[in-house]
């Protein structure tokens, strides 16, 4: 039993990390914050969330439709989304630099939810009854309901990024509010579902629908974000002073279906594959940097401009040994 529920909680993660992490391709999150936002949700997270869910849900009595529907539904929604939001807003407070739109937010809330997910899920399988019962529980929590822990923090992520880029104090508080207000509106519905499904199987089958809907839109949503990071590279390259790269490597910077080693980590690629994708990062960061020196004045755009040299300089050096 340790060990189907080992399995079955961590190698569903392993796959859709990797999934998160690919979808991020044009301009990669430096490996320790998505190792750092992930275990926030696996460690950290999960038992802060199991504290303050124990101690909210003492009045309650477990027996009863309605304590269960308050523990369920309304306590354990609001704890875990606030709970799991805090790795985002440290990332927006510390490392806003890294921050550059809705995608990145999206990444690092799925990871946080990836990691409390497999976490929450350990625990349960371990609590099944026989191996049927673990069966079960694994194909519901890790296969049909396994994504719904990086769509909650997702959603609140996308508003963390694209509040990152706002200058409005105000506009920001009340982005990030929806986003998180978001993520615990659709944790509660879900959550809601599955209480009532004791009075009827349709509301966890009305749940399941509703929540692949929002999972195909947002698909969308991470498609069209893609799109929009392409279109920033894109004109970047376009410009008189931009980086002299070869049009091969721009064709397979750009590719809608990139080249085979944007699919693995750059660690266990050979050497002159991890040069390439050094070089795809570094240009990916000057154009976003370059994007954004557009929309900023005094300070903020002198430490820009610093940091486009300071790219600029290891691009060379890339592009002199790639």
């Amino acid at each position: 039993m340790l060990i189907t529920s080992f399995l079955g909680s961590v190698l569903p993660t392993v796959f859709l990390v990797w999934l998160i992490w690919w979808a991020d391709r044009y301009e990669r999150e430096p490996v320790n914050m998505l190792a750092a936002t992930f275990l926030w949700g696996a460690i950290p997270a999960i038992f802060l969330a199991l504290i303050a869910e124990l101690l909210l849900t003492l009045p309650l009595n477990p027996d009863a439709l309605w304590g269960q529907f308050a523990s369920t539904a309304i306590i354990a929604p609001v704890v875990e989304e606030s709970v799991k939001g805090l790795a985002l807003l440290a990332l927006l407070r510390f490392t806003r630099p890294e921050l550059d739109g809705a995608l990145d937010g999206i990444v690092y809330g799925a990871l946080v939810g990836a990691g409390f997910a497999m976490t929450e899920n350990f625990f349960y399988f371990l609590g099944a009854d026989n191996a049927s019962s673990l069966q079960s529980l694994i194909f519901l929590r890790s296969g049909v309901f396994g994504l719904n822990h990086l769509f909650y923090t997702a959603v609140f992520g996308a508003s963390v990024g694209f509040a990152a880029r706002m200058g409005d104090r105000k506009a920001q508080l009340f982005v990030m509010a929806l986003g998180l207000g978001g993520a615990i509106i659709l944790h509660m519905l879900h959550n809601a579902a599955t209480v009532l499904s004791q009075i009827s199987l349709g509301f966890i089958l009305l749940s399941t629908l509703f929540l692949w809907s929002g999972l195909v839109l947002f698909f969308f949503l991470v498609i069209l974000l893609l799109a929009r990071e392409r279109r920033i590279i894109r004109d970047y390259l376009a410009r008189d002073d931009a980086p002299a790269i070869s049009v091969s490597a721009q064709k397979r910077l750009m590719a809608i279906l990139p080249p085979p080693e944007r699919f693995i980590p750059s660690a266990v690629l050979p050497k002159t594959a991890r040069q390439r994708n050094q070089a795809y990062q570094l240009v990916a960061e000057l154009a976003f940097r370059q994007h954004r020196l557009g929309r900023v004045r005094g300070a903020r755009a002198q430490k820009l401009v610093g940091e486009m040299e300071s790219l600029q300089a290891a691009l060379d050096e890339a592009l002199k040994h790639g």
